[in-house]
């Protein structure tokens, strides 16, 4: 693979996040870019009206409207849709872009720590992955390389690679320091590392490292009028990534009659009650623990 010299950072893709767009403002009235001067590093808040609002976004999630032929489509001029081809003739076209990298910076209301996730099982990406989990062993690496081409809408998917830093939990429109410093440490890792991935000088990176893979997401049950009937158990509340078993309680409906773990494997949980998918009625995703050799890719 080439080197990568192009490297976006993102903030603000959802107005009510906080950490990415303070993080860029901090490293901006610092003048830390200037740290990484290999790196060609640009720094743009991706949805400024939403910020200057303190929401998610305005009319619909940005962050879902970056599948091609929504970008293609004319008929599409709502404020983000519109937005999206703003930013896609910015950073892209998507599918010939020539920026290499893409951080977007996010947080999440679920209890996820610090989570690097990644859309590809590559060499770069796996690289990172085992640089950064050395460097911040309370990293969660996150893999979702087997979604459905359909369903990679994100902004990051626009650059020739592109990843998310996830921090929480953290409330809507709430800046805290905590979060706002391990997103700070997981971004430096990863310009740290590309910086050495451009030099051919990673070193020894660990022999293998764990990571969890997305498997597929839960939602709440509802009536035939849409009302939810059950809420995710109190068992699993702030517990993001930790193991559930099959028949194991994950929601109970408002009479208190449970409702179980019905899958064939041992689940980790993660984005559990998140606040932006209150409108999909999501529960939260679910994946499986693996652990990645990095041999079986350099």
């Amino acid at each position: 693979m080439n080197n990568i010299t192009r490297v976006a950072l993102i903030g603000g893709t959802h107005g009510n996040e906080l950490s990415g767009i303070y993080l860029l403002k901090k490293w901006g009235k610092n003048n830390l870019f200037s740290h990484w001067p290999q790196l060609d590093l640009t720094q743009t808040i991706a949805n400024p009206r939403a910020c200057e609002r303190s929401v998610r976004y305005i009319e619909t999630d940005l962050n879902r409207e970056f599948a091609i032929e929504g970008l293609l489509d004319s008929q599409r001029v709502g404020y983000e849709q519109l937005l999206a081809k703003k930013l896609n003739y910015q950073f892209g076209p998507k599918g010939n872009s020539p920026v290499e990298l893409m951080i977007d910076l996010h947080n999440t209301t679920s209890n996820m720590g610090a989570c690097l996730m990644l859309l590809r099982k590559d060499v770069f990406n796996i690289g990172m992955a085992a640089y950064v989990k050395e460097r911040m062993p309370e990293a969660t690496i996150f893999f979702q390389d087997n979604l459905p081409e359909q369903r990679k809408r994100f902004l990051v998917s626009v650059a020739q690679q592109g990843v998310t830093v996830e921090v929480g939990p953290q409330p809507n429109s709430v800046l805290q320091q905590e979060t706002l410093e391990l997103m700070e440490t997981m971004t430096r890792h990863i310009l740290d590392y590309v910086v050495l991935y451009n030099e051919g000088n990673l070193g020894s990176l660990p022999t293998e490292f764990e990571a969890f893979q997305y498997t597929e997401d839960l939602v709440l049950p509802t009536d035939d009028r849409g009302q939810r009937i059950a809420m995710v158990s109190k068992r699993l509340e702030q517990k993001d990534f930790h193991p559930v078993e099959p028949g194991e309680t994950i929601m109970e409906t408002f009479e208190g009659v449970p409702i179980h773990w019905e899958g064939n494997y041992t689940a980790y949980p993660l984005f559990i009650n998140e606040a932006a998918y209150h409108e999909s009625h999501s529960a939260m995703s679910l994946s499986q623990r693996i652990i990645v050799r990095c041999a079986d890719y350099f």
